[in-house]
């Protein structure tokens, strides 16, 4: 049984707790919304406004404030806030604790900003006074509850091995798969995965308009395209650009179809290819003598490798300084 503290008790921090508390551990939830802390009360939970007893009484702790601001871009102000107020409580705090980071903040957020900001406002040093984690939230606003407790993987970022494998422990009963990496892979694993959702949605929306156009069922063709076993999975080496007889040709036709039939200018797909061609250029800029690289098909497998001679990256070389002259 582990003594866990809850900073923000929203829709994260709430399932996050509910959980924990579910598979008996002892759960605080500390929230400045009054409403919030009664509405945890009536469900038979400990929630309170007072930072210090959570602090006193906890051993780990999940930040769980939220992040964005009005305009839907990230704002660290409240989670800044929340780091600083909560070391200050830990300050006279003997014994070990981790301080575990579930709010989606950018790359090297936690290393360049939250760990120091909780070294100096403790006056604690991270590794010997208290670990760091952060554990990305993978929660439907819908059923944060059950996300949480049917989880596909668990994230672990972790300072140190202590850290991660204290974390690990309080995650032991959930048999999913749990993944322990460094503090900057995890953060960027969170955006990674809500931009391929997002692009995913925008990709369907985008083949919709033409099926509304021309009276196709837009469902059936999403549906099938779920059935593909590659669907959600990058099967081969990243960095590498598409090729083969078909992903190209296909691309472009589906494209050129957009723009016949004036539908919708087809900007994701047309992102699409673009990427696919910057991908193709600069591994031609890097290739070498020894080196060679594979241009893959819509299966994965190898259907180029190109091998040119220093001509070409010679050839990219000027041409990316002559492209750079010109913004």
């Amino acid at each position: 049984m582990v003594n866990v503290g809850i900073i923000g008790s929203g829709v994260v921090g709430s399932a996050t707790g509910k959980g924990f508390k579910d598979l008996e551990n002892n759960v605080s939830f500390f929230d400045i919304d009054a409403n919030r802390i009664e509405l945890l009360k009536k469900q038979g939970l400990q929630a309170t406004k007072d930072l210090k007893f959570v602090a006193k009484s906890s051993e780990i702790f999940f930040i769980c404030v939220p992040t964005p601001d009005k305009n839907r871009n990230i704002d660290l102000s409240i989670i800044k806030s929340a780091v600083i107020e909560l070391s200050k409580e830990c300050k006279d705090k003997r014994d070990y604790f981790l301080i575990v980071v579930k709010s989606t903040v950018i790359p090297i957020t936690t290393e360049n900003i939250i760990i120091p900001l909780i070294e100096k406002y403790s006056n604690k040093k991270a590794g010997s006074d208290f670990g760091v984690c952060f554990n990305p939230e993978f929660l439907r606003e819908t059923n944060p509850y059950e996300d949480f407790m049917n989880p596909d993987r668990i994230v672990i970022g972790e300072y140190d091995k202590k850290s991660g494998d204290i974390l690990e422990q309080l995650y032991s009963p959930f048999k999913c798969p749990i993944i322990r990496t460094n503090l900057r892979t995890a953060e960027m694993t969170k955006y990674a995965n809500n931009c391929f959702y997002a692009t995913k949605i925008s990709f369907f929306n985008e083949i919709h308009l033409m099926c509304q156009k021309i009276g196709i069922d837009s469902n059936i063709i999403r549906k099938i395209v779920q059935m593909d076993k590659f669907y959600g999975i990058h099967p081969w080496e990243h960095g590498h650009s598409f090729g083969g007889k078909c992903l190209p040709k296909d691309l472009n036709a589906v494209i050129a179809l957009f723009n016949e039939g004036h539908i919708h200018d087809p900007v994701l797909l047309k992102a699409v290819r673009k990427v696919n061609e910057d991908i193709e250029f600069l591994n031609r800029c890097q290739i070498n003598e020894k080196a060679s690289t594979p241009i893959y098909s819509e299966s994965g497998s190898i259907v180029k490798q190109n091998n040119e001679s220093t001509y070409i990256r010679s050839f990219c070389k000027t041409t990316m300084n002559s492209n750079i002259n010109k913004t």
